[in-house]
């Protein structure tokens, strides 16, 4: 289940799903359309996230270059890339992750390999 709009546009951004890899989450499919997307706790999050380990504001997910990239946003509990704390890391396809207690799987195709096979 996904909370909170991302565009009118999604088809022109890149395509994002976070796979939940917690019984308690849902699968999240996001489109970046040049906008950050904001996971937390908080109501107006883009992704909100029912964790109490995660912090209102935790993290954004913004496409950099045709990859996307994650940003901790000064969160308590840290936001983790492949078990590893991070301030901000690219989010390569298949990397996990982590925020509070919840993990996720990305799965995208990064732009830049579709712009170079054009």
């Amino acid at each position: 289940m996904l909370l909170g709009s991302l565009g009118r546009n999604e088809a022109l951004g890149m395509k994002v799903r976070l796979i939940a890899l917690d019984s308690v989450e849902h699968d999240r499919k996001l489109a970046l359309n040049g906008h950050s997307v904001v996971l937390g706790r908080c109501p107006d999050a883009d992704v909100r996230i029912d964790d109490r380990w995660v912090s209102r504001r935790h993290c954004e997910l913004v496409e950099v270059d045709g990859m996307l990239v994650v940003r901790d946003l000064g969160s308590t509990h840290g936001t983790f890339v492949n078990g590893r704390q991070v301030s901000e890391a690219r989010l390569r396809p298949d990397d996990k992750l982590t925020i509070g207690l919840t993990s996720f799987v990305a799965s995208y195709r990064p732009l830049s390999r579709l712009v170079r096979a054009c």
